[in-house]
């Protein structure tokens, strides 16, 4: 055998073949089954490894990143500048803190007979948002039906001892009511944490925004649930009224009636009034939009200290104006003493024809043209004394009554 692994072989005659050699080697069973097994076990380690880095993932993610994401942040949807923004919980806290002492709870007792023909009293819980503060008092906006029938009404600040209220006016229709404090009822404290809570103009709200539910849930204190608007238009039908409401996730519960239905600006939007009472319904509840409610406030709060001309009037007729030819007009029968007729100058019998150039053709029409005008402001009439025309400037003032 050569280098070259050839197989030489002589003959008879001396010549040469040469042979190629093939060697075959015996395979060892033992090494190619320990082969398999290594892969096999390999495979399995891989797919154990593969399958915990997987679940490991998922987990991570489920319960960490995004619950983390969740709680840090949401999205609000702006009506203002129709964006989205994410805001933090943090933010949502604050909200609420700023908002909370512009809330109030209100408490009332209402008299009653039971079955056996004896007096009784029942008491009732609510909520109220301050909207307006003097020098002297606090008022408050709630439900109507949160003190209908009240004999008693009291209202606390900042969850402390509640201290009588004051029914200013009311708008059953509306189900609106104001109510008043006195600062002479209250300590320095709540004094201090009194706040007027902001409003916003709720044409602008759209559906999907965000919102917070802020209220004296089952008279238990102030607390706040958070939901988002699911209609800006929703007619219901609420002891015997007709009302147009916003309609609310956030949930509004025994108590939060009267209370205040915020955006995430901290504005009120809503007076919350309603939710459906029906085990199979959810996350339905009702609010008074703040561009319905104000102008009804307004008009109650016009009452308080109305515009007056401070004098009583009467239809011009051919009985009560003599030999004058004057078949229109407001006739003035009386003048309150020291009030703005009086202190212009104005005197029974006159006959008012105009105000600030209108012509006034009854006593009613001067009524309601009087309305148009504010304390302080100040008009011309125009009027007939003994026959002759004359004019006169009188400003509104203060009235008691």
């Amino acid at each position: 055998m050569n280098d070259n692994n050839n197989l030489v072989e002589n003959n008879s005659n001396n010549k040469t073949h040469t042979f190629y050699k093939e060697e075959i080697k015996k395979q060892n069973k033992i090494s190619k089954i320990f082969k398999k097994f290594f892969i096999y076990v390999c495979s399995v380690a891989f797919c154990l490894i593969l399958g915990l880095a997987i679940s490991f993932t998922y987990v991570f993610c489920k319960n960490i990143i995004i619950p983390n994401y969740a709680n840090d942040s949401i999205i609000q949807a702006s009506a203002e500048e129709n964006n989205v923004i994410e805001t933090s919980n943090d933010l949502v806290k604050t909200i609420i803190e700023n908002v909370k002492p512009s809330i109030v709870s209100i408490t009332t007792l209402t008299n009653d007979v039971d079955w056996f023909r004896g007096a009784t009293q029942y008491e009732g819980a609510g909520s109220g948002i301050i909207f307006h503060k003097t020098s002297t008092d606090i008022f408050i906006v709630t439900n109507y039906h949160v003190i209908e029938n009240a004999s008693t009404i009291g209202i606390a600040i900042d969850d402390n001892q509640p201290v009588q209220a004051k029914l200013v006016g009311k708008d059953a229709n509306s189900d609106l009511a104001v109510l008043s404090i006195s600062y002479d009822n209250l300590d320095s404290q709540d004094i201090n944490n009194i706040r007027v809570a902001n409003f916003a103009n709720s044409t602008d709200v759209m559906v999907g925004d965000y919102v917070i539910a802020i209220g004296n849930t089952l008279g238990e204190g102030i607390t706040s649930t958070f939901g988002m608007i699911s209609s800006t238009s929703t007619d219901i039908v609420t002891d015997n009224k007709q009302l147009n409401v916003l309609q609310t996730t956030a949930a509004i519960n025994p108590g939060n009636s009267g209370g205040a239905l915020i955006n995430l600006k901290g504005e009120v939007i809503g007076i919350n009034t309603a939710k459906i009472a029906d085990n199979n319904v959810e996350n339905i509840a009702y609010t008074i939009g703040s561009s319905v409610a104000m102008p009804i406030i307004e008009d109650i709060m016009s009452n308080l200290n109305p515009t007056s001309l401070g004098v009583t009037v009467t239809d011009v007729n051919n009985s009560n104006v003599g030999n004058q030819d004057i078949s229109v007009g407001a006739l003035v029968i009386e003048v309150v003493q020291n009030g703005s007729a009086d202190k212009a100058g104005l005197k029974s019998g006159d006959i008012i024809t105009s105000i600030n150039d209108v012509p006034i053709l009854s006593s009613s029409q001067l009524v309601e043209e009087i309305k148009k005008y504010k304390v302080g402001d100040t008009v011309k009439l125009k009027f007939i004394r003994n026959g002759e025309l004359k004019n006169i400037k009188v400003k509104f003032l203060p009235t008691t009554n």
